[in-house]
C-alpha cells in the first residue's frame, strides 16, 4: 500500500511538473506570437491639425446645410507622423456629414499621399461665436508611410473642426488618427488560452 501510494505521488508530481512546463511554453509562445503580430512593435499615432498659428495656419470654411456641415478648402499640416511640417506642403481636408464621406489629400511634395474615410458618427455644437463639428472616423484606405506609422493598415478617429459661426472661416482643426486593434491578435491569444485551459482539465 506504501509503494502504492508513492508511485501515485511520484506520477501525480511528474505530471504536475510536465503541466507548469507545457503550460510555460504554451503561454511563452503566446507572448511571442503577439508581439511578432504586424503592427505590434510599432503603433503610433498619426495627427493632423491647423490652428491661428502662422505656421500652422488655417484656411478655408465650414458650411452649415441643417444639421449636416461640408468643408471647402481647409488646409492642414502633419503634426505628428510620417511627413514633415510645411506650409507649401499641407494636406485638404474635405468631408460631408450628410454623405460621411472624408479625405485627407496630400499636396506639393506629398501629392498622392490620400487618406480616404467614412465618417461613422458626428456632433456639432455653437457657443459664442463658434461651432464645432465633432466626428469619428473610419480609415480603411492609407498610404503605406501612414499604415507603417500606426502598425495596422486601417486606422480610427475622433477629430474636430472649430469654424466662426457667423462666416465659417475655420479656427482650428484636429485629426487624430489612432491604430485599429488587430481582431487576429485578439483570437490568436483567446484561442491559445482556451487550449491550455482545455489542457490542464484533462490533466486533472
Amino acid at each position: 500500500m506504501i509503494k502504492n501510494y508513492a508511485e501515485g505521488t511520484h506520477n501525480h508530481c511528474l505530471a504536475a511538473e510536465l503541466l507548469g512546463r507545457s503550460m510555460s511554453i504554451c503561454i511563452a509562445a503566446l507572448i511571442w506570437l503577439l508581439l511578432s503580430a504586424p503592427g505590434a512593435q510599432a503603433q503610433t499615432n498619426v495627427d493632423f491639425e491647423c490652428s491661428l498659428s502662422p505656421t500652422t495656419h488655417c484656411t478655408g470654411n465650414v458650411v452649415p446645410s441643417g444639421s449636416n456641415f461640408s468643408s471647402t478648402g481647409i488646409s492642414v499640416f502633419n503634426d505628428s507622423g510620417p511627413y514633415t511640417t510645411s506650409l507649401a506642403n499641407h494636406f485638404v481636408l474635405a468631408f460631408n456629414t450628410l454623405t460621411g464621406t472624408i479625405s485627407l489629400d496630400g499636396t506639393g511634395t506629398f501629392a498622392g499621399q490620400n487618406l480616404v474615410g467614412h465618417i461613422v458618427s458626428f456632433n456639432s455644437a455653437t457657443g459664442g461665436t463658434t461651432t464645432t463639428v465633432n466626428f469619428v472616423v473610419d480609415w480603411p484606405t492609407l498610404p503605406a508611410a501612414v499604415q507603417a506609422q500606426l502598425g495596422t493598415a486601417t486606422g480610427r478617429d475622433s477629430g474636430f473642426v472649430i469654424a466662426l459661426t457667423s462666416t465659417g472661416a475655420t479656427q482650428s482643426v484636429d485629426v487624430l488618427i489612432t491604430p485599429t486593434p488587430e481582431p487576429p491578435s485578439v483570437f490568436l491569444f483567446v484561442g491559445g488560452m482556451a487550449l491550455v485551459a482545455i489542457k490542464f482539465l484533462r490533466l486533472r
